[in-house]
């Protein structure tokens, strides 16, 4: 998660070069990855294999639905499995 960052702190100025969307991206896998940690942690503790994920902030959005399930396999060992609704905005 870290590392989404890790070139930065080498540079100069890590402003230079630097693409808005470049810094979204990397935030937005770093946030994603973070959530799909603690979700993981959460399915260990209760027990549970399947983990749904609901709400706006996955509607359109492949990119934090694929690391999200990214995520909880690597995170469980293809263990559980990352669930999305298709009609999620109802419950988040």
């Amino acid at each position: 998660v870290a590392s989404s960052f890790g070139k930065l702190v080498a540079k100069s100025d890590p402003a230079e070069g630097l693409n808005q969307e470049d810094v979204a991206r990397a935030l937005l896998l770093m946030v994603t990855n973070n959530i799909g940690q603690v979700a993981y942690l959460n399915a260990q503790l209760h027990k549970t294999r399947r983990i749904y994920f609901v709400g706006n902030f996955l509607r359109q959005n492949n990119i934090s639905q694929q690391r999200l399930s990214y995520a909880i396999n690597y995170w469980s060992k293809g263990e559980m499995e990352a669930l999305f609704l298709e009609h999620e905005g109802y419950l988040g």
